[in-house]
């Protein structure tokens, strides 16, 4: 260890900077890091995450109103707005991390089955009731990984932990964090560790494959595993106080290591017919134009949908047939049209047999699809007919 750090520690304690200490002891972890001594930097990153959450519980009343920090009516406590650090990629100089907050998320924009709602208020009542689970000998739940296919509510779920816990969330795109210098990779993970250390947040890593992929994949580069150690490594050296969710559509391609990391993994489904229709009733109000629609067979039609696909679904007809048609009202058949056209890709005038199959799959009968393709009834039976022969 350099003789120059002792020093600079020194002066800054002497001065009672925290800050300008707390500094220096990272810039001595990166350095020990850089010099492969990986295990001394872990624990003197261990130790500066336990001073800084002692400092927190130290302060006093005067102390606390010159930290960037405030208490919520929950007793959590929380970054100001003012006082958000959010650091930058050095190449390319934006933002590594996307601050949101719980006072800025509508819990009318989310939602989620029935089952992953209930699973939230069990995080949440673990999560309020901390100091009985400690007396317990036990912690709360902290660690989430989410997986499902896009468009599934990964997002909306974490946003919604955001506002049951009622703190801020640290958004973090893991696909975009990376580096055309992979080195670079690595030291963004590392900042965007260190700017929530010993805070109460939510820190959420979208595209978590991006770089927690497979260590045993021939096809990735050394450097690459070397970014999912430190991935690692920085998730294990993570306090307590920040409840770590990661989001993922592709779970096959993670690393074993990474599910022993987290406590909780959920699943999400694409959403079923019920939240289909609620989806379709709250964000059609939405739009200053008189629409008639039946929701529940809008909802039908959309098997296999997601809630992007759905939002597609509305936008589309709406600016289709209110701003490009010029109609007062838009129709249930209005809806069907631009569903059809995007079960088949736009190209209604030559639909193959398993186009037909598609859309009688999605709920449509054979003579609604007979309505607004202009193939005759008996046409579209002869030819699903012969494509099940085929089968």
């Amino acid at each position: 260890m350099r003789s120059d750090y002792i020093i600079k520690l020194i002066d800054a304690y002497n001065e009672n900077d925290r800050e300008k200490f707390r500094k220096i002891i990272l810039d001595l972890t990166d350095e020990e890091e850089k010099k492969g001594n990986i295990q001394l930097s872990n624990k003197i990153l261990a130790a500066l995450n336990k001073m800084d959450s002692n400092d927190s519980n130290d302060l006093s009343e005067s102390q606390k109103k010159s930290e960037p920090m405030f208490s919520t009516s929950s007793g959590l406590t929380m970054f100001e707005p003012s006082g958000i650090y959010s650091p930058k990629d050095k190449s390319s100089n934006n933002n590594l991390i996307d601050w949101h907050f719980p006072e800025e998320i509508s819990m009318d924009e989310i939602f989620l089955s029935d089952s992953i709602s209930e699973q939230l208020n069990n995080i949440q009542l673990e999560y309020s009731s901390r100091a009985k689970l400690e007396k317990l000998g036990l912690k709360a739940e902290n660690r989430l990984l989410l997986c499902g296919p896009p468009g599934c509510g990964k997002t909306s779920t974490a946003f919604s932990l955001s506002k049951k816990l009622n703190i801020p969330i640290a958004y973090v795109r893991l696909d975009s964090l990376i580096s055309s210098l992979l080195g670079q990779t690595g030291t963004n993970i590392r900042k965007i560790f260190d700017s929530v250390i010993g805070k109460d947040v939510i820190l959420f890593l979208d595209e978590f494959d991006a770089i927690a992929k497979k260590r045993d994949d021939k096809h990735e580069l050394g450097e690459l595993k070397r970014v999912v150690n430190s991935l690692l490594q920085n998730i294990d050296t993570l306090s307590d106080s920040v409840f770590l969710i990661a989001a993922t559509n592709h779970e096959k391609l993670l690393d074993s290591a990474v599910w022993r990391r987290f406590n909780t993994t959920l699943f999400l489904e694409l959403p079923d017919f019920n939240l289909r229709k609620c989806y379709f009733d709250n964000q059609v109000h939405k739009y200053n134009i008189r629409i008639k629609a039946d929701s529940k067979k809008i909802s039908n039609f959309t098997k296999g949908f997601n809630f992007s696909d759905l939002q597609e679904v509305i936008k589309k007809t709406v600016k289709d047939y209110s701003f490009h048609q010029h109609k007062e009202e838009v129709t249930t058949n209005d809806f069907i049209k631009t569903i059809i056209n995007m079960l088949t890709f736009y190209n209604r005038d030559s639909l193959s047999s398993e186009d037909l199959q598609k859309l009688k799959t999605n709920g449509l009968t054979l003579r609604e699809i007979s309505e607004i393709t202009g193939i005759p009834k008996s046409t579209i039976s002869d030819r699903l007919k012969e494509l099940q022969l085929v089968e």
